[in-house]
């Protein structure tokens, strides 16, 4: 399974255990370990969530996991404890895996990618809610799960950079974790707000809608005049540190996102909120979930569904059921139509630009 580097006091629990066939390990389990498997008399896929404790303390994500119930917040099944230093928790595992593992399979439509982002942001809605009063401070693709099982279901979790706010202040430190995900408030000053969560949520909304935002290999970040300069370096902690600045400087200057590498089909509406959302100014985002929500429900108002299948691009007029087609001709694109996706008529040809804006 690969978890040679794993402690071996989880090893050894995973290898006497008795109520779950274990059989899948992840090291993306951000804060601690993370193995699969099948619960013998259940029969259900659940996931095991290790992570070390001190004194007694350390439960603070499980505990969190158990009191906030939301049906777009990961439900907690269990929590036990091994030893002095090693506990793990149980969830239910989901068929998609993280929101990234979707992402790098698929090309997401856009209602689902934005009703993947709504439930993310209703998730998001209990945390900053006042009693509450917590930021999250990790948000990213990998801590979204998502279940393809029927109807797209969507959950938060990975609670452990969690903070919450102080009855004086409307921030708190920044998390070390995700680098690409940091506002600029976290690189410049080290704080963090809910408009920061705001921030990151905006940035999985580029993503999913298919962004540039190459993460795995971050060079492909840097200009040319800039890999000529990485190239120069002999230590990779000197490239590193480079590559580092360079991409702290674009997310302070709010060049991270590159929203004309969207495709064609997302339009300036959508692309809007986007930049609204990702705002060097945390003051001008959107200033709670539910605005960003309404952002969203008021594009899908007018907005067709837009989604690719190999080099065609599809679109459904939801409120009179009309699919398009655009397809590459010998020379243009040609924009079909059809009530059923199988008889298909031609509608008209052109530049795929003014295709797309025929339809837009």
């Amino acid at each position: 399974m690969n978890d040679s580097a794993v402690d071996p006091r989880i090893k050894k629990f995973i290898a006497e255990q008795q109520d779950i066939t274990i059989d899948r390990y992840s090291n993306k389990g951000g804060f601690g370990e993370l193995y699969f498997g099948k619960r013998k008399i259940l029969d259900d896929r659940v996931a095991l969530k290790f992570y070390k404790v001190e004194d007694g303390n350390g439960h603070e994500e499980a505990k969190l996991l158990k009191k906030i119930t939301h049906e777009n917040i990961l439900p907690i099944l269990d929590a036990r404890i091994i030893d002095d230093e090693i506990s793990f928790y149980l969830t239910p595992e989901m068929s998609g895996g993280d929101l990234q593992n979707v992402i790098d399979k698929y090309i997401i439509p856009t209602n689902i990618a934005i009703e993947i982002i709504v439930n993310v942001l209703k998730a998001l809605t209990e945390l900053h809610k006042d009693g509450n009063s917590m930021v999250h401070r990790d948000l990213k693709t990998g801590n979204i799960l998502v279940d393809l099982d029927g109807q797209v279901k969507t959950y938060l979790a990975d609670f452990g950079t969690i903070k919450k706010l102080p009855n004086d202040k409307n921030f708190v430190t920044a998390s070390i974790y995700s680098f690409f995900y940091r506002p600029p408030e976290a690189l410049i000053d080290n704080i963090y707000f809910k408009e920061s969560d705001i921030y990151q949520i905006g940035i999985i909304l580029y993503q999913i809608l298919g962004g540039f935002f190459p993460f795995n290999n971050p060079i492909d970040w840097l200009s040319a005049r800039d890999q000529k300069k990485y190239n120069l370096f002999t230590y990779n902690y000197e490239k590193n540190h480079f590559i580092s600045l360079s991409i702290n400087n674009l997310i302070i200057k709010g060049k991270l996102l590159e929203l004309n590498s969207l495709p064609p089909y997302v339009n300036n509406k959508l692309k809007s909120i986007i930049k609204k959302s990702t705002s060097v100014d945390y003051n001008k985002r959107y200033k709670s979930t539910s605005e960003f929500i309404k952002a969203l429900f008021d594009y899908q108002k007018t907005a067709k569904i837009w989604w690719q299948e190999n080099n065609e691009i599809f679109a459904r007029c939801p409120k009179k059921n009309i699919f398009y087609k655009i397809s590459k001709s010998k020379h243009d694109y040609i924009l079909q139509h059809s009530k059923d996706q199988k008889s298909w008529r031609k509608k008209s040809e052109g530049k795929l630009k003014d295709l797309i804006d025929e339809l837009q």
